[in-house]
Formats: structure tokens, C-alpha cells, sequence
């Protein structure tokens, strides 16, 4: 089976066992590299733990085929982590209404950090709600880093 075949049939699987358990999918990476490594990143508003993770390894690992992957391979499922940078459509959705940092590539207003509540997005446009009550929009081309504020 050719190697985007393969991606899709794992990803199928993955899919599967994480939404199965209220969970979705941020990412599937296949190394290239032997021997092989499926990592599959998954997000529950909740929360991932460890014992979810590993029954969700156990379920793609039973419905994947034994001669799927050649060679061995590992296969790891692990949480985004808490200072995953935050670049697609999905991310935005999954942290509107958390706290963001956001880096920009220029300064804007004198500044090139700026820190606050993730409100919207759209194709073009981030807006964050700083602790002023002030809302910024940034272009999306000019952030160069965004990414959640863990508070302690």
C-alpha cells in the first residue's frame, strides 16, 4: 500500500477510536525514519489523560492491519500540551474564550506582544479582548506566534 494510503488508513482509525470517546483529532504525524512512529495528538475540552490515551492507542492499535505499516513502528498518543502554538481554524475554535499571547511579526501600536481573551476569528482576522476591555484585531498574516497563557 502506497504511503498516502496508509496515512489515510491510520487516520481513519485514529478518528474512530478518539471520537468514540469524545475526543478529536488535532494531528497524525508518520515519521519516515524506521522505525516508524504514529503520533497522534488528541483534544477533549476536559482534558487527555494518561489512561485515555493509552485506550485510545489500544483501539487504533486493534483496527489498524498487522501488515498496514511495513516494518515495526511505535505508536504514541499524546495531549496538544499546554504551549502548543495555536495555527489552524481548529485551534482557534478550541481555545475561544481562553487567554492567548500573540507575537507579531511587525510592531502594532508600539508593541509586538500582546496578551488577552481569543473572542473570533475569521479567514483574514484574529480578535483578542485585552485586560482593558480594549479589542484588538490583528491580520492573520502578521501573527507570528500565538499560542495559550497557562495561569497558576
Amino acid at each position: 500500500m502506497k504511503r498516502p494510503q496508509v496515512r489515510e488508513e491510520i487516520v481513519r482509525a485514529a478518528e474512530v477510536a478518539a471520537e468514540e470517546r469524545g475526543y478529536e483529532i488535532v494531528e497524525v504525524e508518520i515519521t519516515k525514519k524506521q522505525p516508524t512512529r504514529v503520533i497522534i495528538t488528541v483534544f477533549r475540552k476536559e482534558g487527555v489523560n494518561i489512561d485515555d490515551c493509552a485506550e485510545i492507542s489500544r483501539a487504533v492499535n486493534e483496527s489498524i492491519d498487522d501488515d498496514l505499516i511495513q516494518g515495526q513502528y511505535t505508536l504514541e498518543v499524546q495531549s496538544p500540551g499546554l504551549d502548543r502554538p495555536i495555527r489552524t481554524k481548529d485551534d482557534y475554535r478550541r481555545n475561544l474564550g481562553n487567554k492567548v499571547e500573540v507575537r507579531l511579526y511587525k510592531k502594532m501600536d508600539d508593541k509586538k506582544d500582546f496578551i488577552g481573551i481569543l473572542t473570533d476569528y475569521g479567514d483574514d482576522t484574529v480578535d483578542i479582548r485585552e485586560e482593558s476591555g480594549e479589542t484588538v484585531t490583528f491580520d492573520s498574516k502578521s501573527i507570528s506566534l500565538m499560542r495559550q497563557v497557562i495561569e497558576f
